[in-house]
């Protein structure tokens, strides 16, 4: 009931939005975690960037120690700590250093400056549950478990019943078909999406170092993600041959105490290397300087999309937003809020 007043009252007017300075396209889901929105977000600004547009990435900024606004980049690369940022805002900067990456709970206010300082066009990352900041795309990534799961908190792990799947444009259909979908939603448009492991990095004093195929040798993996048994699945489909596994909450902000549990367990086993994810390496910067003394290597992997079936809509979508006038798309925003 109480989703179904909030949706009402945002549709009606009765909860106050507000009409963007910018085209917005908006990449979220209706489950907690977990199902991919960070590639999808970087793969959709490096289009943008390709039609040299420029691109703004928003985020909250979620586990950041700062408040208000930050601007994590102006278009050169991270100019704040991680712990200012967040991880995921840090790791946008670091991998599409050409893109704004803002962060800021207001997003309307983020998507000024975001205009203010040049952008084109604005990606909110993690922004369907985002209601007032109106938006010209929603996006919405889909999986197998938010069907399964059915129910919205406190009886579920959806944020929302699947009915508000109707609010989006464009379903990306992350492990599942269409026909696996629930009739009410078969006639949405959607996108088929597939994630990879790609661009494995051995980091050493001299810098990165990549590797074209995964070890021959057993390692150890870990990562602190929501659904990390997801990146565990993902490794040994991919070849890793893994000698232990170790999963940290999501966001886990890693002390010394923790690497050195790993590195010891290593030691006893033999193994040479550790692998984790590219989010994870984020967390882990401060202490890379002391993995040599130790005798281990650790390895990032970074996580790809690719879009397959129906992709087709997705960039002509994206096209029709960076071809028009922003004031035309405020007029459209506006007229589909209402």
């Amino acid at each position: 009931m109480l989703f179904w007043l909030r949706d009402t009252a945002y549709c009606l007017g009765w909860l106050p939005s507000v009409p963007p300075p910018l085209p917005v396209v908006s990449v979220g889901n209706l489950a907690f975690g977990g199902t991919g929105k960070t590639p999808v977000v970087q793969a959709l600004a490096r289009y943008c960037l390709s039609r040299q547009r420029r691109v703004a990435v928003l985020l909250r900024g979620y586990r950041r120690r700062s408040r208000g606004t930050v601007v994590v980049s102006r278009g050169n690369g991270p100019e704040v700590p991680w712990w200012e940022s967040g991880d995921e805002a840090w790791l946008h900067a670091w991998k599409i250093p050409q893109a704004l990456v803002i962060v800021d709970r207001c997003r309307e206010r983020a998507a000024q400056i975001a205009r203010d300082l040049g952008a084109h066009i604005a990606i909110l990352d993690d922004g369907f549950q985002y209601r007032r900041l109106r938006r010209h795309l929603d996006v919405v990534l889909l999986d197998r478990r938010s069907l399964r799961c059915r129910f919205a908190i406190p009886f579920g792990c959806l944020r929302e019943p699947l009915r508000a799947l109707r609010r989006a444009d464009l379903l990306l259909l992350t492990d599942l078909s269409v026909g696996e979908l629930p009739p009410s939603l078969r006639h949405q448009p959607w996108v088929a999406v597939r994630f990879t492991l790609e661009h494995a990095l051995l980091w050493t004093p001299e810098g990165a170092q990549p590797l074209a195929a995964p070890l021959p040798e057993p390692v150890a993996a870990f990562a602190g993600i929501a659904r990390a048994e997801r990146f565990r699945a993902l490794l040994h489909a991919s070849g890793w041959q893994l000698a232990f596994w170790k999963p940290f909450p999501d966001h886990h902000p890693y002390s010394w105490r923790n690497l050195q549990a790993l590195l010891r367990r290593c030691h006893r086993l033999g193994i040479q290397y550790l692998v984790t994810t590219e989010k994870d390496l984020v967390r882990l910067l401060p202490y890379l300087g002391t993995l040599p003394r130790w005798g281990v290597g650790l390895i990032s992997i970074s996580l790809t999309a690719s879009f397959g079936v129906g992709a087709s809509r997705l960039w002509e979508c994206l096209e029709r937003l960076l071809q028009q006038d922003s004031s035309v798309l405020e007029n459209r925003a506006q007229h589909l809020e209402g």
